[in-house]
């Protein structure tokens, strides 16, 4: 691990803890470890971080590979990029959750592949909550009626929600948007066996989740920094 990638997590996550702490919260730390190596989240792994995000279908089922041949059971990958169709095959099973569900033909094909598998994934659906045009997610009045049609499918577990804002500067303008996702998880209620997790926060506005009831925050450059684009 280097220096500035150590330093960096052990400082977040004491900042986290703290936070939860303060807000009496339980919410767990997702590290975006997207385009970064195995040995990063090697790394990671020996200071105590289980839960990593991944964003690109093949770079998943890559990672995943090289972490089976290196026994690394304690490490578990989250999927929370867009999913497409042709791609799901790399997702499914090998993510303990996968974040980014938004229609029904989606649920339905990570059925149809985890039922050839006889066993039971566990999604998310995503929510663009704030009707953004460039945001993934079903919309908020279509909402029930997909929640209704995924809860007849047999080998998913809808778990609870997700959703992406659009990056502020300003932290304090997610609020809205995260108090609203707690509002329709509470109207949903029914429908969960547990108590859902809500997947949401980011590096710039985790409290302001966390106090608006996030069980799930998605870090990423708090911990590995500001990253490359890649194409």
């Amino acid at each position: 691990m280097s220096a500035n990638l150590k330093s960096n997590y052990i400082s977040f996550k004491k900042e986290f803890e703290s936070y939860c702490k303060e807000r009496k919260s339980s919410a767990k730390l997702l590290a975006v470890s997207k385009t970064k190596p195995l040995a990063d989240i090697y790394s990671l792994l020996e200071e105590g971080q289980t839960l990593f995000g991944e964003n690109y279908a093949q770079e998943l089922r890559d990672k995943n590979y090289d972490n089976i041949t290196n026994h690394s059971k304690n490490l578990e990958w989250h999927y929370i990029g867009q999913i497409q169709k042709n791609k799901i095959k790399y997702i499914v099973g090998t993510s303990a959750l996968i974040h980014t569900v938004d229609s029904y033909e989606k649920a339905r094909l990570i059925d149809n592949l985890s039922k050839k598998n006889n066993f039971k994934q566990k999604i998310l659906l995503q929510i663009n909550i704030s009707d953004d045009p460039k945001k993934g997610g079903t919309r908020l009045d279509q909402t029930q009626n997909l929640v209704e049609k995924i809860k007849t499918l047999e080998n998913v577990s809808l778990g609870g929600l997700m959703t992406i804002t659009e990056f502020s500067e300003n932290p304090e303008e997610s609020r809205k948007y995260y108090k609203e996702l707690k509002k329709l998880s509470l109207d949903l209620n029914s429908y969960f066996s547990h108590p859902p997790h809500l997947s949401m926060g980011m590096s710039n506005d985790y409290k302001i989740a966390i106090d608006e009831g996030a069980t799930i925050v998605r870090i990423g450059s708090r911990i590995f920094g500001k990253r490359k684009k890649t194409l």
